[in-house]
């Protein structure tokens, strides 16, 4: 937080909207970006480069950030709705490197016994690996403290690559291609055949029917199709696929609204539905 205040006196404020930002690339990763203010780049005739609901953002960010996502008749005998809020700001110190502190909170509706809830919270950090127009990478590490009271007593450590293209020049006019591959270490004593890593892919298409200006900015419609495997313990190579469809608009301010419904596509399904409210405001 320290280095987060200092970097703020120099910086500044809000996003400079800069179409004609320098390149980022992996040949120039050690001397290029590091020294630049804080900037995202624009991309008035294309698709927007945008954070949504599943799929890991691969741009560096200045923005608060409330998620809810409510799971409905969770396939278990214990439970039988999973909620979780959280609140995560975000701060991007330059044009490579970004941390994150997100506050997450948890609570059952059980089926047999009292309802649980717990909180926790997770720290972060994004180093941008390629911000060229039409396409961005970005390197993720973010690690979560156990929630106990729910029967997680890990600490775990996830790292994502996370990437973006613009399909304006393959004839999809605003159309976005965005994807990650993610990577998840449960860290603690683990009970005989508990999973100790597991992995998720997203791979998401975005139109966007607006202008920045119109009512609705940026009115976008998107399919995120995310899946995770377990690649440990007795469920090793298990599969879960969900298919989420969302919209989501700039309401005014520097604010955005996003909404999506996951529908689980894999069986066993591990719940019937999931709704996802996303609120996020850019400074």
């Amino acid at each position: 937080m320290i280095l987060v205040s200092s970097h703020m006196t120099h910086a500044q404020s809000a996003p400079t909207p800069g179409p004609n930002l320098s390149n980022l690339t992996l040949s120039n990763f050690f001397t290029d970006g590091w020294t630049d203010a804080y900037a995202k780049r624009s991309n008035p005739d294309g698709a927007p480069d945008m954070a949504l609901l599943r799929v890991s953002t691969n741009f560096l960010e200045r923005e608060f950030r409330l998620d809810f996502l409510s799971e409905q008749n969770v396939n278990s005998a214990k439970n039988r709705t999973i909620n979780l809020a959280d609140g995560l700001i975000a701060y991007g110190l330059d044009r490579r490197f970004m941390v994150s502190v997100t506050s997450n909170y948890e609570w059952i509706n059980s089926r047999v016994n009292n309802d649980l809830s717990e909180s926790n919270i997770a720290l972060g950090s994004r180093l941008q690996l390629i911000d060229i127009p039409g396409t961005s990478l970005a390197f993720n590490l973010k690690a979560t403290s156990p929630a106990k009271t729910l029967g997680n007593d890990f600490t775990t450590v996830a790292y994502s690559l996370a990437g973006w293209q613009d399909l304006t020049p393959y004839g999809l006019k605003k159309v976005g291609l965005y994807y990650s591959v993610q990577g998840n270490n449960y860290v603690g004593p683990h009970a005989i055949g508990s999973k100790s890593i597991d992995t998720n892919y997203d791979v998401s298409l975005a139109k966007t029917w607006t202008q920045p200006d119109a009512a609705l900015q940026n009115f976008t419609t998107f399919a995120e199709l995310y899946s995770m495997t377990d690649l440990s313990g007795a469920t090793s190579g298990k599969t879960v696929v969900m298919l989420t469809p969302g919209i989501r608009s700039g309401i005014g301010l520097h604010q955005v609204l996003m909404a999506g419904v996951d529908l689980p596509v894999s069986h066993p399904r591990p719940y019937n539905w999931a709704l996802r409210v996303t609120y996020i405001i850019n400074f």
